[in-house]
């Protein structure tokens, strides 16, 4: 997915010789020759400069490098998403990666841990260049603020994938090989990164409107709540969320469908996206609208929505949500009204596993531009989310009250009724369910299945995926689905092959075990 904050070609080129690799990823050498930092942050425009460009790193420029991973692992190796692409002859290693056959040299997941971390690896050097710059230290404490967010966003990523990994905070010499740090390590690290980052980062109203993009303090407390989300810090994922909700620069869009409009940039609910141009020099454009729509519609044909998934907004009765999240085969477009009838090249055609694809990657045709290069930004932190994650955390601690109230206003939204009498497993479980329906397709599907537990304390995973899991089940045995049924060219027994045993976590790239000499450990079971 291709990336733009309209920045200097010559300062990107800078940033990735002073992060240039030997060996393993982790090493970073000391460039002696390169250009000096020293020659470069002398003012606050170039520190200024620097940081923007380094927006850039949480995507990277290309549809492979993350945008891919989010949606491989994120939904299709869930009960979201199918691989999808049943036109083309091999796509092995998305395949290994949904079927749970993947091994450690798998290429898709190699490319997620390199763009992570040389990310990161570009994050720390300017943090270190503006450390040393001659400038105020306000400005200087607000740039490395925000270098830490995006640094906590490339983290949060890694531990949810594989588990405890190296932190990696300043420049080493070459040659240098970390071992992995504990899953506790890598969140304590987080929660002091976006705690420093919550601090000293302005509110988002208080940004001019051509900084709207940059990190506030409200996208520092809203990442923290979702860290602590994941620790299972109950207590402390409530008053992060609370931090957001009550500081008043955040709200739910009227309409659902308004997230999803091509326009639509740095809205009231949006609380940090990724910005992109329809432009090819200086900006880059978007390609993820090619990657995750349909063949017949100029897409790639990846990553097609499950029948399980309609089923699930089918049985909620939430069909606001579902014709803005799923284009289904022979119905119209959500906010399209040229497309009364999407082909999403399911059977006979066999183009696509299920002929249903993502409507909020979706682009209306009388918007489309004509250079093919799309303009649409990557929210990657919501205000939805946040009284979502808000909701969880009361509910787990039995706080039933405070949880219907923000789950209350996410389904006002769509016009459904709230239960406000349910307490307990049943409130929790209906959160979860919520926010299936309110957040797929963008990215936590198979996050969310791996950190919840259920009433005996397994991951909730292991009930979905595996030979007797209720997903695989449904397709194998109970699925009248039209599509899915009749094109078994994609395995209909996607997730039968999961292992509780291995696949709570993905493995460490071999490449990454082998440069660092044994140093790093390889995940169980890999």
């Amino acid at each position: 997915m291709q990336r733009n904050l309209f920045i200097s070609t010559s300062l990107v080129a800078l940033l990735l010789v002073m992060t240039g690799c030997k060996k393993s990823l982790l090493t970073v050498d000391n460039n002696s020759s390169a250009v000096q930092t020293s020659q470069y942050f002398t003012t606050v425009d170039q520190c200024n400069t620097s940081t923007q460009v380094c927006y850039r790193y949480i995507d990277w420029d290309s549809w492979w490098q993350i945008f891919n991973w989010r949606y491989l692992a994120g939904e299709a190796a869930s009960d979201n998403a199918w691989v999808g692409n049943t036109y083309q002859a091999s796509h092995a290693t998305y395949n290994a990666v949904t079927e749970y056959m993947l091994d450690a040299g798998n290429d898709r997941n190699e490319a997620q841990w390199i763009q992570l971390y040389k990310g990161i690896g570009i994050f720390n050097n300017t943090i270190e260049g503006i450390q040393s710059a001659p400038i105020d230290t306000a400005s200087k404490s607000k740039f490395i603020a925000e270098l830490k967010f995006l640094r906590a966003w490339c983290y949060f990523d890694l531990v949810r994938n594989y588990g405890g990994v190296p932190i990696v905070l300043k420049t080493y010499p070459a040659d240098t090989h970390l071992p992995r740090n504990s899953v506790t390590e890598v969140y304590n690290q987080l929660i002091t990164d976006l705690r420093s980052a919550a601090a000293l980062l302005p509110r988002r109203s208080a940004y001019a409107a051509a900084d709207k993009f940059r990190a506030s303090s409200g996208s520092a407390w809203a990442l923290l709540a979702k860290v602590y989300l994941y620790k299972e810090d109950w207590a402390n994922a409530e008053i992060a969320a609370r931090q957001v909700i009550d500081g008043g620069d955040y709200s739910l869009e009227t309409s659902f469908g308004t997230l999803w409009s091509y326009s639509y940039k740095n809205g009231p609910e949006s609380i940090f996206e990724i910005q992109c141009a329809s432009s090819q020099n200086p900006a880059l454009p978007s390609s993820a609208l090619y990657m995750v729509n349909a063949v017949s519609d100029g897409g790639w044909g990846y990553y097609s929505v499950t029948s399980d998934l309609e089923n699930a907004y089918i049985a909620a009765g939430d069909s606001i949500r579902m014709v803005w999240t799923i284009n289904r085969q022979g119905k119209p477009v959500a906010g399209d009204p040229n497309n009364n009838s999407f082909n999403g090249g399911g059977y006979p055609a066999n183009q696509s596993k299920s002929g249903r694809f993502s409507r909020k990657w979706y682009v209306p045709k009388s918007q489309r531009p004509a250079n093919g290069l799309f303009a649409r930004n990557d929210i990657i932190l919501r205000f939805a989310d946040v009284l979502l994650i808000h909701a969880e955390a009361c509910a787990m601690e039995n706080k039933p009250a405070d949880a219907l109230a923000s789950l209350k206003i996410v389904r006002d939204r769509v016009g459904l009724t709230t239960d406000m009498s349910l307490t307990g497993w049943d409130l929790i479980n209906t959160i979860r369910k919520e926010r299936r329906l309110e957040m797929a397709f963008e990215g936590d599907r198979l996050y969310d299945l791996r950190r919840w537990k259920d009433q005996s304390g397994a991951p909730v995973i292991n009930s979905v995926l595996g030979p007797n899991g209720s997903f695989v089940k449904y397709n194998t045995q109970t699925s009248t689905d039209l599509y899915e049924t009749r094109n078994l060219i994609e395995a209909q027994n996607k997730g039968a092959h999961f292992n509780p045993a291995i696949h709570g976590l993905w493995p460490i790239p071999n490449s990454e075990i082998v440069a660092s000499g044994g140093v790093i450990k390889q995940n169980p079971g890999y």
